[in-house]
Parts: C-alpha cells; sequence; structure tokens
C-alpha cells in the first residue's frame, strides 16, 4: 500500500466500489457534484433517525459524533480513550487507519469483549450493506479493537404499533460476521485501488452504464452524462441493459442506429419515422366502455421507516393524498375536488370517507396504471371493513388510461419505449405540458417531502401542502387532456 496519506471513508469506499471515477470527481471535483434532491435528503435523514432510534437498545451511552465532519480526530481521539477503558457503549465510535475513516454505529464492550452494530433503515440486508459492514470490520480490527461479533441492526417488517413504540420490537438483530469476514481479502483490494486511483493525476475513463444508478444513483450523473447525446441507447426504455450493454460493445450506441436493426419493432419503427401510431378501432372500442358521469383520480401516499401511527407497520403503504377531475356529461366542464390528510393525525378514516362521498355517483373511475389506486383502496377495505362493498363497488367501475398506450392503440416516437405518464404529457403537449410549472417532480418526491413533515411545525408545512395539493391535482388534470386528445385522435379523420 502506497506511503501517500489519502482520507478515504466508509461511503468513499462504497462509492469506489461502484464506479471509481465517481470517487475521484468526490475527491478531486467536488464542486461538479449534483446537489441531493428532496428524495436524496430525506432518505439520509430516515437513516439519521432510525440511527438514533436504535441507540435505545443500548442506553447510556457516549456519543463521539464530532462538532463538525471537519474535526473527526477528536471523535477518534475520543473513541480511543473509552475503548481503552472499555466504556460500555459508544454510539459513533470512530476509527482511523492508513488514512481510512469509519464511525461506528454502536460499540458495546461486555466483559472485555466488544461486539460492533451498523443500524439501516431498510427491512433486509443487502450486499452492499455486507459490504459496508466489512470496510467497518477491517479498520476496527487493523485499530487494534478485537471485535467478538459484528451484527446489523435493521426493520422488523412484521412489527405493529400498538401503543407506545416499542424500540426492542421495531428492530432485529443479525450476525454478518462469517460473510464480511470472508469479504475482507476483497476489501483490501478495493482500498488499494481506491489509492491507486486517487494518486492518478486525472480522473479515470470510465464510460457511463448500469454503474450510473445502481446500486445507487450517483451524484456525479449530469457531469458525466453532459455530452451523451438525447439519442444515445442509454435513454431508450423498453429494452434490457444487456441488451443495451451488448449494442453499445457492438458499436451501436445511438437508439436510431438500434432502430433501423430492430425494424420489425412497431415503436422502433416510429422513431424511425417520426410517426405516431394510432389505433382508431381499438381507442374508439376502449372509450365504448366509458360511461359518464366519470372521474380521473389519482392517490399519493407515503411509508415511514417505522409506524406513526397505531395499528401500523413499518413501511406501510398509507394514502394522505387524493384528487378528482370529475365530469357529469360529455358537455359540462370538469370540476376539481380533493383530499390531503394534514401530517398531525391519522386521518385515513377521513380520507376514506370522503372518497366514497366524492365518487358516489359516478359510472366510471378513471386512472393511470391502476395498481396504486386498487392498493390503496383493497388497503382501507381490509382497514374498514363496514366500507368493503362500497369499495369494491368504486374498484368495478375503475378503467386503466395507461392501456391505450400499453396495447399500442397510441404511441408517440417521442416516448422512446417509455409507459411513464409524465412521459406521454411531455410528448403529446409539448410546450402546454402542466408537469412544467409544478415544484414536485414525481410521487417518489411527493412521499419524501410528506415523509418529513411530520418533523415540521404548523407553519412550514403549509408551504408543503399546497405544493403536495397542486402536484396530484396536475396528474389528474393531465389525464383529462389527454383524454381528451386521444379521444379526437380516434375520431379524427385525417
Amino acid at each position: 500500500m502506497s506511503s501517500k496519506s489519502h482520507q478515504l471513508s466508509k461511503s468513499s469506499l462504497i462509492r469506489s466500489i461502484q464506479c471509481l471515477k465517481s470517487l475521484y470527481l468526490y475527491k478531486n471535483n467536488y464542486k461538479l457534484r449534483d446537489k441531493p434532491d428532496i428524495k436524496q435528503q430525506q432518505k439520509f435523514n430516515r437513516g439519521h433517525r432510525i440511527g438514533k432510534l436504535a441507540q435505545q437498545l443500548f442506553p447510556e451511552g457516549k456519543d463521539c459524533t464530532p462538532p463538525n465532519p471537519m474535526q473527526y480526530q477528536q471523535s477518534i481521539a475520543a473513541t480511543k480513550l473509552l475503548t481503552a477503558q472499555q466504556y460500555p457503549v459508544i454510539y459513533e465510535a470512530a476509527f482511523k487507519y492508513q488514512g481510512i475513516l469509519i464511525a461506528l454505529d454502536i460499540l458495546e464492550c461486555k466483559n472485555g469483549i466488544f461486539t460492533a452494530y451498523e443500524v439501516k433503515s431498510s427491512m433486509s440486508i443487502s450486499q452492499t450493506y455486507l459490504l459496508d459492514c466489512a470496510i467497518q470490520y477491517y479498520v476496527i480490527r487493523q485499530s487494534g479493537i478485537p471485535l467478538e461479533d459484528f451484527y446489523l441492526i435493521h426493520i422488523n417488517g412484521n412489527y405493529t404499533r400498538n401503543g407506545t413504540l416499542e424500540i426492542e420490537k421495531l428492530f432485529k438483530k443479525k450476525s454478518v460476521l462469517k460473510e464480511i469476514v470472508k469479504l475482507q481479502p476483497y476489501i483490501q483490494e478495493r482500498i488499494n485501488a481506491a489509492i491507486q486511483v486517487l494518486e492518478q493525476p486525472q480522473a479515470p475513463d470510465i464510460a457511463v452504464g448500469t454503474h450510473c444508478t445502481k446500486p445507487y444513483p450517483c451524484d456525479f450523473i449530469n457531469y458525466c452524462w453532459k455530452n451523451i447525446s438525447s439519442d444515445s441507447i442509454w435513454y431508450l426504455q423498453g429494452i434490457s441493459i444487456n441488451d443495451k450493454i451488448e449494442a453499445v460493445a457492438s458499436g451501436i450506441t445511438t437508439i436510431e442506429a438500434y432502430a433501423q436493426k430492430h425494424q420489425d419493432n412497431i415503436k422502433l419503427k416510429s422513431y424511425i419515422e417520426h410517426t405516431e401510431i394510432i389505433n382508431k378501432k381499438e381507442l374508439l372500442n376502449y372509450y365504448k366502455k366509458i360511461q359518464y358521469p366519470i372521474a380521473f383520480f389519482d392517490v399519493e401516499a407515503f411509508q415511514s421507516a417505522f409506524p406513526v401511527f397505531e395499528n401500523t407497520k413499518p413501511y406501510e403503504r398509507i394514502p394522505f393524498l387524493y384528487s378528482l377531475h370529475i365530469k357529469n356529461t360529455t358537455t359540462e366542464d370538469y370540476i376539481h375536488k380533493d383530499y390531503f390528510s394534514k401530517a398531525d393525525a391519522d386521518y385515513r378514516k377521513d380520507f376514506l370517507l370522503k372518497f366514497l362521498e366524492d365518487t358516489a355517483h359516478l359510472n366510471t373511475i378513471l386512472v393511470y396504471n391502476d395498481l396504486m389506486e386498487k392498493n390503496v383502496l383493497n388497503y382501507l377495505a381490509d382497514l374498514f371493513p363496514e366500507y368493503k362493498q362500497e369499495i369494491n363497488k368504486r374498484i368495478s367501475i375503475m378503467i386503466d388510461m395507461e392501456i391505450p398506450f400499453k396495447r399500442l392503440y397510441y404511441y408517440h416516437p417521442m416516448q422512446l419505449g417509455s409507459l411513464s405518464l409524465k412521459t406521454i404529457a411531455a410528448s403529446m403537449l409539448k410546450s402546454s405540458n402542466p408537469y412544467l410549472s409544478v415544484d414536485v417532480k414525481d410521487g417518489e418526491e411527493a412521499m419524501a417531502i410528506y415523509n418529513e413533515l411530520f418533523y415540521l411545525s404548523e407553519a412550514e408545512r403549509l408551504n408543503y401542502y399546497n405544493k403536495l395539493r397542486t402536484y396530484c391535482k396536475t396528474d389528474t388534470y393531465v389525464l383529462t387532456i389527454i383524454f381528451e386528445e386521444l379521444l379526437y385522435k380516434a375520431k379524427s379523420e385525417f
């Protein structure tokens, strides 16, 4: 190993395993990094909160968290002193070996035996988590602490909250010692690779690929992809990653080139010819099933890592917002109705009752990709069985607006194989696309925002309430436009 000092951390080594170029840019061109979006920030906040909760499993520990990230030397010194004293519990125990810095969530010492605990906010153990633990095990052992065992603490998905949050039941502990010991040679290999890359005068030349998003979205995507043509095969949806890699390896790098080779694919042919696919007969048959009064329906839900309400489980999908655009006859204007659950109590029953009231007179409920809406309604039917019959009536009149696109009754060449409503809206509506003026990007971002509302004051929440309602309203408003546009295309003679 080189004697040259490099400040590496557990997270930067995990980054290097995903992409060495990302590591180099992170250490040498940090300003090129994309700013964390709301979804990434919420994941960070969630991990921090879960880590704090898990500390209650080992009460009265000493916290070695530094005053700020630049003062980890104090944490290392404090950890060294406390481990020498065999202090029973240390939070954020910091160790450094040959320039590699790690901070362990919980270090326990009982009768002179040290045990490590790393906390994750997920309900399962991934390979990335094992690599995470393996790096920490490597540094701690090399620092002279004879770890007897290493546990990964994660969320117990079977826990149901009844009364006060029960920390012992919320978490599961699993020893991963055998797995991470086997990974030690690989960790040493990856450390050497990371140090070697950082000693180079410039970033390694690594082409874009699956490593840009897996296992985590890279925060240098905008930099690395800035010169990637909009016609790049990487933007083509509907074909596997392996097919894309194989195509690039054979010299086919653009959608145009790939489409020319696969002209038997009707969607690719549409792209080459710059023409829409319109099956008027099937579109008209689809519209015959729709009976007025109608409504366009969209639901937003959130998932908390630990149950915030009675009789809920970790990551249970809980609806908090719906939007309806209602049209009673073919000639009337649309009426908008919605319901929003404030993040201060459990409003699931109110949510359901208002939905049943707003939809009582309808003959058709239109949704885009009905999986989410049907799952939410079935969830509410199980929760409030006295309303199951009424809920089932609503489900029985649902028609999925994804069908015309999925079955190619209509396809726009600029969808690039995507069935996303946002992509379809951008393709069909161009500059008049209502999503262009909406602050919330997608359902995942809406969920992330709502998850954070539980930790804000009511005054701070108000602005977010309006943004979330506007986003959901836009979803159903876009559906009304696409609905009318498809009907026009189906009836058009030219």
